[in-house]
């Protein structure tokens, strides 16, 4: 066995493995295909690298760091081990870590970042092994669009309009000339409410999260909702294509605090399962803080199900 950096031809054995450990969505595999044209994509200031443990023309796992665009620092990483089961338990795995660790020193990190997941409690015992602790837990949820009932949610919007308060998508805002600017402002306050690590976060410039926030190729401009009082942006919600499915998947859902209490969240978040509906999707997914209890509310609300928890595990170096 040996390590070596990833190269594109490893996609098909890094998807395979991945598929088999697939334990938060394990009915949504990822194709080699989807992979590759999401990683495209990727924000070059965020830094990534990836190895591969591979024996003759098998990979037998893989290991990576990378850097997240909604809670960026200089110095945080988030590691991801991968490893096939019946190669588990023979070094692998603490090989890896040990190749991301010396590839890491460079950039002199000062935390790292992984998920563990409830049902698979060998992975966190691996991270306690090496100095992690669990910081958070996350669930992911899903809803199946066709056995939603949107009747009992008929005149919430009407009573919203009453109010001054309307919902309109991202395409049908692009004739504001401050679309971006207030939708900039927008994000990053409702984004300071969102349950997280207690860690600094640096919050990209104007132009970098215009380019990635807004004109990424997985963003939904007509699945993008804005909440509307006058001139004022209030709200939002986030809904992008999943590259290797037909399935929606849910990013930021938030509202200004002065707005808050008046089932804005609930209209957008109707906004994007009747977006889902007219458009074929069977499923709408996304995750939440478990102590996020705002948004667990509105997800039992509607009928939301869930997986298993997966536990957002830390190291400060």
């Amino acid at each position: 066995m040996k390590i070596r950096e990833f190269t594109k031809n490893d996609y098909p054995g890094v998807v395979n493995i991945h598929n088999r450990l697939n334990i938060a969505w394990p009915e949504r595999p990822r194709t080699p295909a989807g992979w590759e044209q999401a990683e495209q994509n990727r924000n070059p200031k965020l830094k990534f690298q990836r190895w591969v443990a591979v024996e003759g023309q098998d990979v037998l796992g893989f290991g990576q760091y990378s850097q997240n665009s909604d809670d960026y620092h200089p110095q945080r990483f988030y590691i991801n081990i991968e490893v096939d089961p019946p190669s588990q338990r023979q070094g692998i795995g603490a090989a890896l870590y040990d190749q991301i660790m010396a590839g890491l020193q460079p950039f002199d990190p000062l935390v790292l970042r992984a998920n563990a997941f409830t049902n698979l409690p060998q992975g966190f015992r691996f991270l306690q092994k090496r100095g992690f602790y669990e910081a958070f837990r996350e669930t992911p949820v899903w809803i199946d669009i066709a056995a939603f009932d949107p009747s009992p949610y008929k005149d919430l919007e009407g009573k919203l309009a009453h109010k001054g308060i309307i919902i309109r998508t991202l395409r049908e805002m692009e004739n504001d000339p401050r679309r971006d600017e207030k939708l900039y402002e927008l994000y990053w306050e409702v984004a300071e409410d969102v349950p997280h690590e207690d860690a600094e976060i640096q919050n990209p410039e104007f132009a970098e999260w215009v380019q990635w926030g807004l004109y990424d190729p997985t963003i939904l401009p007509d699945a993008y909702f804005i909440a509307i009082c006058g001139d004022e942006y209030i709200g939002l919600r986030e809904l992008g294509k999943d590259p290797d499915h037909d399935a929606l998947l849910g990013g930021l859902l938030g509202v200004r605090r002065a707005y808050r209490q008046q089932e804005i969240g609930l209209a957008m978040q109707l906004r994007g399962i009747a977006y889902a509906k007219k458009h074929g999707y069977p499923q709408l997914k996304t995750c939440t803080a478990i102590h996020n209890h705002p948004m667990q509310a509105l997800f039992n609300k509607l009928g939301y199900k869930r997986g298993p928890e997966w536990l957002q595990c830390q190291k400060d170096l």
